[in-house]
């Protein structure tokens, strides 16, 4: 896997916000998670599986790198996402009630 393809994976889900990445062994080999703790709940996105486990440490190690890199964009697009709208609301008229 490459970096393209881990983002193109996390990003498919815009409302989790994976913040850990872990592993489980399975009979035909290791599978790795990207893991999202949010609203009191787990849920975990399988991203990768392999038969080797050093292969796999390896991937993890890529993979928490990467979560870092895709959670650093993240939260600069929702910045730049969020000075507009408070522009906005500052250079907006107040609403007045209408009378009757």
């Amino acid at each position: 896997m490459i970096l393209s393809e881990f983002m193109l994976k996390v990003n498919r889900w815009p409302d989790m916000h994976f913040t850990a990445i872990e592993s489980e062994q399975r009979e035909a080999g290791i599978e790795i998670y990207a893991i999202d703790y949010s609203n009191q709940t787990k849920s975990r996105l399988l991203i990768y599986r392999t038969p080797d486990a050093q292969h796999a440490a390896a991937m993890m190690t890529h993979f928490h790198t990467w979560l870092e890199k895709a959670n650093r964009g993240r939260t600069l697009r929702q910045e730049k996402a969020d000075v507009p709208a408070a522009v906005m609301a500052t250079q907006l008229p107040p609403h007045r009630a209408a009378s009757c």
